[in-house]
């Protein structure tokens, strides 16, 4: 990096006796106070640094996979893994139902894709901030960045995934007693599926990332919470195995809306308007809070990372 004199023009600059830049151009001076009050998101700055949000994924992506011998392949031990417990505990053992889903396994293998959006998109973002203290300390970007491209990250795994579900689908012809899969109309809603499940897991990530900050306890907690909360959501079983009555409350849970409304998009299992409705307002309130917070914090994490 070139000196600089206190005009802050480069020395070879006035040497060469080149007149100094327009005050238009000079570098504007950023003074980064801790906020003594609730304030909104600045979104034309998030704007203005939209190019680290790609960086800063691409860069996760390449540490993630580092020196691992099959590499993104690791994104589908998981699912695959899982879908085998599925069949076989709440499959065959507890005879759990599937919402009519035929084979059983497919039930498993799409609820899967879902809960590890959520799941990985929590977990990592929710320690994302203490991962890049280095940069916090010695570089303004908005810090909203780096939790929104943490869960980014997570997008890649769900194509991988998604992909093992086309082929499934594909082979599903050549497997005895199944047919030829034809998807639902809905299907084409799919995308806001994948919508919802993000901001959800950015709802609750980025709260969870600001208290990470100042309590480190946080990356031990959410781990602890998530191992149990697989079985709370309706991963292994539907949703219509509750009472119409309380369905709508469990909505609530940030991650049983997405992932029921991912199946019925997907399986044409059955809907549920009302806990659709209570799920997104629920994540609505989760993500303007965690916002709120997040921004009421950013402008201390420096200091306390």
């Amino acid at each position: 990096m070139p000196a600089t004199t206190s005009l802050n023009r480069p020395v070879d600059a006035i040497r060469r006796g080149d007149p100094p830049a327009p005050a238009s151009t000079q570098p504007e001076a950023r003074y980064l106070r801790p906020s003594t009050g609730w304030r909104a998101i600045n979104v034309a700055e998030l704007w203005r640094y939209r190019e680290l949000f790609v960086i800063f994924a691409m860069r996760d992506i390449k540490v993630r996979y580092k020196q691992t011998v099959i590499g993104a392949a690791w994104a589908l031990i998981q699912p695959i893994a899982f879908t085998v417990v599925g069949v076989m505990v709440f499959g065959r053992a507890a005879g759990v139902g599937t919402d009519g889903v035929e084979p059983a396994f497919l039930f498993y293998l799409v609820s899967q894709l879902p809960w590890m959006l959520f799941n990985t998109g929590l977990q990592t973002s929710s320690v994302s901030l203490v991962g890049a203290q280095n940069m916090l300390k010695k570089v303004f970007f908005p810090r909203l960045i780096i939790p929104v491209s943490a869960v980014m990250v997570t997008l890649i795994d769900l194509m991988v995934q998604f992909g093992l579900v086309l082929v499934v689908l594909a082979l599903l012809p050549f497997l005895p007693g199944t047919s030829t899969f034809v998807p639902p109309l809905q299907v084409l809603l799919l995308p806001v599926a994948v919508l919802w499940t993000f901001v959800a897991a950015l709802s609750v990530g980025l709260p969870l990332a600001a208290l990470n900050v100042e309590y480190r306890d946080v990356r031990y907690v959410v781990p602890f919470i998530t191992q149990f909360a697989i079985f709370a959501a309706p991963v292994f079983w539907p949703a219509s195995r509750l009472p119409d009555a309380w369905r709508p409350l469990y909505g609530l849970l940030p991650v049983a809306g997405p992932i029921e409304f991912f199946r019925w998009c997907l399986l044409d299992t059955p809907a549920h308007p009302a806990m659709w409705a209570v799920g997104a307002i629920s994540t609505a309130v989760c993500m303007a809070v965690g916002l709120a917070y997040f921004a009421r914090m950013e402008d201390r994490f420096a200091d306390i990372v």
